[in-house]
């Protein structure tokens, strides 16, 4: 892409209207997470349909562990993003030509070593969240299976977390798009033609991720970027190092904490109930995470505007473009909460087909899914807090969220009230982490109406 573009796309950020570039920005961002976000249903649903309950059960033991991967990935590529949207916004060339190549760098060196920890030991992982026989085996067959394209996955999501923060949405959509037609493609052969089980699960996401990685790093390469791309600079910079740790520390901070989280369920659920029960949570969470879909394309769209806005210091429209996204984004997400809540057992039946469900499976389910609508507050703060480089605050509250609210609610609640307990428990902890995350980004608003007025003045 040319400076050229890219300047007129930074002059629309910093001073067009920002309902039209909240629209020029989420349509293809929506367009590419949904086709992402889609993903771990298709997986569920191939499982469910060809492979059994079993598999769900696998693979919901595996996720937390997965979820790390993608920790570090977005430690690495949330880092980079705030770093290169100020850069844009303030001008330095400088910083901007040199991201690339670190990210490249430490996406390799990450990746490598997520490999042979995560090949090495992944039975004993599954084991240690839970699992047991057939379940605990599919699990560490899809997991280490699925690390051995760690690479491809940490590199290709690092490296769209870069195009977005230039606010080129539409290049992410179309790789996104790439990836999840590759996916489908090969779940479908894979699985209904070959018979290759959740191993084949594992491996179609794998070369899916591997064609998706090879077209981002085409993209950059041949000069498409507005970001100068130089074999020279495929050197880790020790200072960019420093500051994408700061930045992206709580996206690899959420994970760990989620790890945390899931192996206290993960157990409770199997002293209180079954291992199909353990099939049915993972069912929930999946189709509870249909509603980060269009979220995601609201985050993705509001990193940019807020980084560049405040690289540029226009802090009355880094507050402006928040309030607009997420007054946005809350009535997207209530449409999709009302049709989801309508019937549950529909949606739940896609993933696990030859489960009844029950009444007390159904509240569960509502119990999950109640604070859908208003939930936004807290992944809106969090951009907020990343896009201006004050990521330790976000950290400092995944961090009590984990440890003093989550699990002990979750202990509390499950010993009173058996597995229903433990959904109390979670949605409980959401609710406050709610209202801790209204509080500081109203706080942080007020910082930046003293700073301009310290300014006019």
């Amino acid at each position: 892409m040319t400076s050229q573009k890219q300047s007129q796309l930074t002059n629309e950020i910093l001073h067009g209207n920002l309902f039209q570039v909240m629209f020029k920005l989420t349509t293809p961002s929506i367009a590419g997470s949904l086709v992402l976000g889609l993903t771990p249903f298709i997986d569920a649903f191939f499982a469910g349909q060809f492979i059994g309950k079993t598999a769900i059960g696998g693979i919901t033991l595996a996720l937390p562990l997965l979820s790390l991967i993608s920790g570090f990935t977005d430690l690495i590529g949330v880092g980079s993003a705030s770093l290169l949207s100020r850069a844009i916004g303030s001008g330095d060339i400088k910083t901007q030509s040199q991201i690339f190549g670190n990210l490249v760098v430490i996406s390799i060196v990450i990746s490598f070593i997520i490999t042979i920890i995560g090949y090495s030991f992944g039975e004993e992982f599954i084991l240690f969240m839970g699992g047991r026989g057939e379940v605990a085996f599919a699990g560490a067959e899809f997991l280490k299976t699925y690390v051995l394209g760690s690479v491809f996955i940490v590199l290709g999501i690092a490296c769209n977390d870069l195009i977005k923060s230039e606010g080129q949405l539409r290049i992410s959509m179309i790789f996104a798009t790439i990836y999840f037609i590759v996916n489908l493609i090969l779940n479908t052969v894979f699985l209904s033609v070959f018979h290759w089980g959740i191993r084949g699960l594992a491996l179609a996401t794998v070369i899916a991720m591997g064609a998706y990685c090879t077209g981002l790093l085409i993209y950059y390469f041949s000069g498409k970027s507005s970001i100068k791309v130089d074999y020279k600079n495929l050197i880790l910079k020790i200072d960019l190092l420093i500051k994408i740790l700061s930045i992206g520390s709580s996206n690899l901070i959420i994970p760990v904490i989620a790890f945390i989280q899931s192996f206290v369920v993960f157990q409770l659920i199997s002293r209180y109930g079954t291992q199909n029960d353990i099939a049915f949570f993972g069912a929930t969470v999946t189709l509870n995470s249909l509603a980060s879909i269009p979220l995601n394309g609201f985050l993705e769209s509001l990193q940019p505007v807020i980084g560049i806005n405040y690289g540029a210091k226009n802090y009355n429209r880094v507050k402006k473009a928040y309030l607009i996204f997420i007054i946005c984004a809350i009535a997207l997400l209530t449409l999709f909460w009302l049709f989801i809540q309508l019937k549950p057992e529909v949606f739940l039946g896609l993933i696990l087909p030859d489960v009844t469900f029950n009444e007390n499976d159904l509240l569960n389910f509502h119990i999950l899914n109640f604070l859908i609508p208003i939930m936004p507050f807290i992944p809106f703060s969090a951009v907020l807090f990343q896009s201006i480089g004050e990521g330790k605050i976000v950290s400092i509250v995944v961090l009590l969220k984990g440890l003093f609210f989550y699990i002990p609610l979750v202990f509390l609640l499950g010993e009173k009230m058996g597995i229903k307990g433990i959904y109390f428990g979670i949605i409980t902890t959401n609710f406050l982490v709610l209202l801790i995350a209204l509080i500081l980004t109203l706080r942080k608003f007020q910082d930046f109406h003293k700073i301009l007025v310290k300014s006019s003045s």
